[in-house]
């Protein structure tokens, strides 16, 4: 480098604040990328017809007014941000590679396949099954940033949702054992945490079932749930649904709301 460029770039960086440009509204420009990222999540008018085991895992799935509502059909809100849109797309991006990765392993016997039940009625997508030195494996591919990972590492248990979105998939399957696969969003680190069936999972899944299959009557007999939750609380305010549920009859039952796992064994 020459000594007239090199006092250039040691100018250059010498000055203060950014370069000026010409380029108008460069916010506006992130803002447009940003409503990108939800432009095609808007309102959308749906009617359930099953159970969705990632859903009876999170927030407002333990709701059986909820699901009520969902089963007649109405107004679905999505309340995802821009992040929370990047952050879905940027999951199944992720779930796509590994699943090539295990592929190319030659272990990925199956990848996104079909999970059903009749009774009650669940219907869902499992990530994938591994032949595992000999094997049959069930697996869930979940990712997560590092703060998350590093927890999950260190105390070797999954999330509750997870690991109950999983023991659906295993009590439908007839699996007994599963891995929950762990991806480190930072660095793509991996954690592979084991899941058997014992008495735990057992008597929780056979209770959630139970309670779907009451939830589900409930709706056959048109017999509407009361709500379990205050207007302001966590669950109603992230609820697809509640601005349904609000304009909606009172209720004439209370069904207690699902209940988690209480340990992870």
């Amino acid at each position: 480098m020459s000594k007239n460029l090199l006092k250039e770039v040691m100018v250059k960086k010498n000055l203060p604040g950014r370069a000026p440009t010409n380029i108008k509204n460069l916010e506006g420009l992130k803002e447009k990328i940003n409503y990108g990222y939800i432009a095609k999540r808007g309102p959308r008018h749906q009617q359930k017809k099953t159970f969705a085991p990632s859903t009876i895992a999170f927030g407002h799935g333990e709701c059986a007014r909820y699901w009520y509502l969902a089963f007649e059909g109405g107004t679905f809100e999505d309340n995802a941000d821009a992040y929370g849109g990047a952050n879905m797309t940027s999951g199944t991006k992720s779930h796509e590679r590994i699943q090539q990765a295990m592929e190319d392993a030659g272990i990925l016997i199956d990848s996104e396949f079909k999970v059903v039940n009749n009774d009650p009625p669940i219907f869902g997508f499992g990530d994938v099954i591994l032949n595992w030195e000999g094997e049959e494996l069930l697996g869930e591919i979940k990712t997560m940033p590092a703060e998350g990972f590093e927890y999950r590492k260190a105390s070797g248990k999954p999330k509750i949702g997870h690991l109950i979105q999983l023991i659906i998939y295993m009590k439908i399957l007839n699996k007994s054992k599963a891995v929950l696969i762990y991806e480190n969003k930072n660095n793509h680190d991996l954690l592979i945490i084991p899941v058997e069936v014992n008495k735990t999972y057992i008597e929780w899944v056979d209770y959630a079932f139970d309670w779907m299959r009451t939830v589900r009557k409930a709706w056959e007999d048109k017999t509407i749930p009361k709500k379990n939750y205050r207007s302001n609380s966590r669950i109603c305010k992230t609820c697809p649904l509640s601005k349904v549920c609000a304009e909606a009859e009172v209720g004439s039952i209370q069904i207690k709301s699902l209940e988690a796992i209480s340990e992870v064994v």
